[in-house]
């Protein structure tokens, strides 16, 4: 099944959203809770300095009423005048008072109202940074999809032009043309190529010739990914690769070296391993891994 990265983005893109929407939720709940708890303050505060000023009014009066009585003055007109003058110095600070309180939770919810409307700002900036970078990683994905495609066109036709020419050359061998001293075809038609000593690979656009370091005519160009010694591709190659023909990996299950070295084919070897611990070894005559 091929990777669906267009659904991917999709899941990723609302696991954002969701993510934003919680942690915007969760700032806007803790504001609304601090101001609640502010505003619950705000009564009881008011009512007792509304409360001190009644008592200190009412003291007031008991203070001059005693003056009076001790200055023989009780009946005078003095004590209706300050009894008024007091009355309305009393209303005028609880009007004040009520002022101030009213000004109080005005504040409270002019700043819930900030809080609710920066949960909405910041979700909508949020929602529509999330969705850019949907929109850029879409492309992106879209564009390395279209490369991958034009790249296996390419190795493709490279196949096709090899397997031409092989086809060709294994042609003029059956009616007597000459073999190439660098590739055989082995009993089952499978190319083989046979260095004397080691030898190394030099990539050249969708092409790697083999040398023998030993015999620099002694060579063999083949499509990129194909196995020199068996003429095989190994499909595993889509998924990442040690080197110019070994996959990385097992139907796409990447293998990690255990440390440990085998003897397999009559030759010490590196023992893999996926991540199920299943142990692996590279089998260089089948170009395939086997188990171990």
């Amino acid at each position: 099944m091929d990777y669906n990265y267009e659904a991917d983005l999709q899941r990723l893109k609302e696991q954002q959203q969701k993510k934003a929407m919680e942690d915007l939720k969760n700032q806007q709940n803790q504001s609304l809770s601090n101001l609640n708890a502010e505003e619950a303050t705000i009564k009881p505060t008011y009512y007792k300095k509304k409360d001190t000023a009644n008592v200190q009014n009412q003291l007031a009066s008991k203070n001059f009423a005693e003056y009076l009585a001790n200055s023989g003055r009780s009946n005078s007109g003095i004590g209706a005048q300050y009894e008024m003058s007091r009355q309305a110095t009393l209303q005028r600070n609880l009007n004040e008072l009520n002022t101030e309180e009213a000004a109080a939770i005005a504040d409270i919810n002019r700043r819930k109202t900030d809080v609710n409307n920066a949960y909405e700002s910041g979700l909508a900036s949020a929602n529509a940074q999330i969705e850019a970078d949907y929109i850029t990683n879409l492309l992106n994905e879209r564009q390395k999809a279209w490369e991958r495609q034009q790249a296996e066109k390419e190795f493709n036709e490279s196949v096709r032009q090899f397997n031409a020419q092989l086809a060709l050359s294994r042609a003029s061998r059956s009616s007597g043309g000459s073999r190439s001293s660098s590739s055989k075809s082995s009993g089952s038609g499978t190319l083989q190529w046979k260095p004397n000593s080691a030898y190394q690979a030099v990539e050249s656009g969708n092409y790697v010739t083999y040398i023998d370091k030993s015999n620099a005519n002694n060579k063999l160009t083949v499509p990129k990914g194909y196995n020199p010694f068996t003429g095989t591709y190994n499909q595993d190659l889509q998924y990442g690769s040690f080197g110019p023909y070994q996959p990385n990996n097992v139907g796409g299950n990447k293998l990690t070296k255990t440390g440990k070295m085998v003897t397999f084919n009559g030759q010490k070897q590196n023992l893999y391993q996926t991540s199920d611990g299943t142990k692996w070894v590279w089998n260089g005559q089948t170009n395939s891994y086997e188990y171990y």
